[in-house]
C-alpha cells in the first residue's frame, strides 16, 4: 500500500458503497468508484468470525492488495472480507480477485 492511502471517513465509504461498482470473489466483496484519488479500505465484519480471524482476514486482503496494487487504475477500493475467506488458499483468492478486478474495468 505503498501508492495508495486509507479511506477513513465515513461519506467517503457512503460514496463508494452507493456510487461505485460491486463484484463478488470467492471470499471478498470488491467496490471501486473511479476517481483521481488512490484510496483503499478494508472490512471485515463480526460474521465473519471472532477478532483473531477477522484481523487474519483483513490481513490477507492487504497482502493481496499490495501484490496487485501496481496494477490497477487510480480510484477508491473497499474489500469486504466474507465469511468463507478462510477456506480459500491465498493463491485462489488472488486469482479470483484479479478476475473481479478484470470484470470491474480497473485492471491495467
Amino acid at each position: 500500500m505503498k501508492f495508495f492511502e486509507k479511506i477513513s471517513k465515513n461519506e467517503e465509504f457512503s460514496t463508494v458503497y452507493k456510487l461505485g461498482k460491486k463484484w463478488y470473489c470467492d471470499g471478498i466483496i470488491v467496490f471501486y468508484l473511479k476517481c483521481d484519488e488512490q484510496k483503499m479500505a478494508v472490512v471485515a465484519s463480526r460474521k465473519v468470525g471472532k477478532a483473531v480471524i477477522r484481523n487474519r482476514s483483513k490481513r490477507i486482503l492487504r497482502a493481496l492488495f499490495s501484490k496487485i496494487e501496481t496494477e490497477i487504475y487510480k480510484g477508491k477500493y473497499i474489500f469486504v472480507a466474507k465469511s468463507e475467506i478462510t477456506q480459500f488458499s491465498f493463491s485462489k483468492l488472488e486469482r479470483s480477485l484479479k478476475w473481479g478486478l478484470k470484470k470491474l474495468q480497473c485492471l491495467k
